[in-house]
């Protein structure tokens, strides 16, 4: 009996094992087919950030105008007009301001509330302009030069109440009434800080190129330097200030010298502003003589000995109406990430002008490669003391006192 128990056992186990294996194998081919209905799993998309666009240069075209005062006659019939404090202004748009990243031009009065548009003792002039026409002046003008015979005709009390007006109304500027810091004349502006430099950093817009053909309009700190001396020479030191502005960034130089009321310049600015030249300027740019003088090209250079007046209450002859606004169209170029830095400097310089060029020097960047092209509009303001583009007449007029063509030719040599 014992060996048939044994017997049995062994199918029994065997039985049981086939079983568990069975049953094993069909769960293995339900959990398989479930399997088969999931969609294999994928990877994590790779994200590939596009390359950050570079900037490949700055461009911009600026207008650079002469002799601009809205007082004394201009006033008058500023006051008289259903126009107003825009008057001066009114006819500006035929120069076509909205093609232009800037203008800068002359100012030749202080802006205070005095209210005496024009005073005369013992043969001297005394200006000033009224503060309730810069929000129509802001319109057109990106800068104005302070450098001159007449900004500082209301003394130094005067001049920091018109570099107050012109923060106020988001316009720049640049030079100083004194012809030099050393000036025993000019001893009320010795602790004008201000004052004591002919040349300043104004900011004014560029138009960036990227390399993915978009564009976009950043800023850049450019060099403005005022060389007064309608009864002498800059001293030494501003001739200095010059340079040290020309080696570090794109500088202007705006002279407000010249014999008034003459047609050519005198062997006396020639030397000076070819000296200027010399210093590392990109141009020279000039006014003060009330009348157009001609130009020259000088080592590549573009000089004007005097573009005349801009906005002026003259009206004693054909010539003190006119001016040469002159156009210029610069490229700047520069690696790419300088140029972003040097976007990044004239942003700092709008915010906090006292430091401005110390940051730049400091930065010690390259200067910037600049290409200029220039060209002139004549503009009038005969009959009605209102600016405006001239006639075909007088723009071929001031063509030729310019000696335009022989002054381009040089440029391009």
């Amino acid at each position: 009996m014992k060996g048939n128990k044994k017997k049995l056992t062994i199918p029994i186990l065997t039985s049981g094992v086939v079983l568990v294996a069975i049953a094993t194998c069909i769960v293995l081919s339900i959990i398989i087919k479930k399997d088969d209905n999931v969609e294999p799993q994928q990877p994590e998309p790779v994200v590939v950030e596009p390359p950050k666009p570079k900037i490949t240069n700055f461009s911009a075209k600026y207008l650079f105008v002469g002799t601009t005062f809205w007082g004394r006659n201009t006033n008058k019939s500023a006051r008289a007009s259903e126009l107003g404090v825009n008057y001066p202004f009114s006819k500006l748009d035929t120069l076509d301001r909205t093609s232009y990243q800037g203008w800068i031009g002359g100012l030749e009065c202080p802006v205070t509330d005095n209210g005496h548009n024009y005073t005369e003792e013992n043969n001297i002039f005394k200006f000033n302009c009224d503060p309730d026409y810069l929000p129509a002046a802001a319109k057109y003008f990106s800068a104005f030069l302070l450098g001159n015979n007449h900004a500082g005709n209301q003394g130094l009390e005067g001049m920091r109440t018109t570099r107050k007006y012109l923060d106020e109304n988001n316009i720049q500027y640049f030079g100083t009434p004194k012809r030099t810091a050393a000036d025993p004349n000019d001893t009320e502006y010795a602790n004008d800080e201000a004052n004591i430099n002919n040349c300043s950093v104004v900011v004014l817009p560029v138009i960036a190129a990227y390399d993915n053909s978009e564009t976009k309009e950043l800023k850049f700190p450019f060099g403005f330097c005022s060389a007064h001396g309608v009864y002498g020479v800059p001293g030494d030191d501003y001739l200095q200030n010059i340079a040290d502005y020309a080696k570090a960034i794109p500088t202007i130089a705006m002279p407000h010298m010249g014999v008034e009321y003459q047609k050519s310049h005198d062997t006396l600015r020639q030397n000076l502003y070819r000296k200027i030249i010399d210093l590392g300027v990109e141009s020279v740019i000039a006014d003060h003589p009330h009348t157009v003088q001609d130009s020259e090209a000088y080592n590549g250079k573009l000089i004007v000995y005097s573009v005349g007046n801009f906005m002026f209450d003259q009206t004693f002859n054909a010539e003190v109406p006119r001016s040469a606004a002159i156009e210029g169209n610069v490229a700047i170029s520069a690696d790419s990430a300088d140029l972003e830095k040097w976007n990044e400097l004239g942003e700092n310089c709008l915010k906090d002008k006292t430091t401005c060029f110390e940051k730049i020097t400091s930065a010690k960047l390259a200067k910037p490669t600049t290409t200029w092209n220039y060209n002139y509009h004549a503009t009038t303001s005969a009959g009605d003391r209102i600016t405006r583009l001239a006639d075909e007449a007088d723009q071929n007029s001031i063509g030729q006192r310019l000696n335009w063509a022989t002054t381009l030719a040089g440029l391009s040599n």
